[in-house]
């Protein structure tokens, strides 16, 4: 990463941890988010945390061809989305399909008609990570990894054992 980039990361970083009140201890890229509130989002989402709290914010991105830009007049006036949950607001995560889920929020489908991934598809298909909310919200993250969901599941364990203590 050249210079001029790796400072335009800093100055972004330190300024979400200022924003939030602490230092950003996990971070991680969505390449999809949607939910069942309209909301879609298919050009990259950054996830981070911060006090055992996950962020999210998509950013705005140019439509092009080949590094032509395209669409300039017609494009939509882009309006940053960013939300955030607690780990321990989570009831339920699951895999599924990343076209079904992506037609539940375009089209208002019924979210619990979504079916949880088949594993034997799974190297067929294109899936994304569904997180319940207590308060009803879905939400819809295509991650690299299972690191997020590994996250949620240690803090609602931990959350566990001092309960018990």
């Amino acid at each position: 990463m050249p210079d001029t980039e790796m400072e335009e990361t800093k100055a972004f970083l330190a300024e979400l941890e200022q924003r939030r009140g602490g230092k950003i201890t996990y971070r991680a890229f969505s390449a999809f988010y949607g939910d069942n509130r309209g909301i879609l989002r298919e050009f990259g989402v950054f996830f981070y945390e911060v006090d055992k709290t996950f962020w999210f914010q998509d950013f705005e991105r140019e439509n092009t061809f080949l590094g032509f830009k395209i669409g300039a007049k017609k494009a939509e006036k882009y309006v940053m989305f960013e939300s955030s949950f607690s780990p321990l607001d989570v009831v339920g995560i699951r895999k599924v399909l990343k076209s079904r889920a992506r037609k539940c929020v375009q089209d208002a489908k019924p979210f619990d008609k979504l079916k949880t991934y088949n594993p034997v598809l799974f190297a067929l298909s294109e899936y994304v990570t569904e997180i319940t909310l207590k308060d009803g919200r879905i939400m819809f993250f295509q991650f690299i990894d299972s690191t997020v969901e590994k996250k949620i599941k240690q803090y609602q364990m931990d959350n566990q054992d001092t309960k018990g203590d």
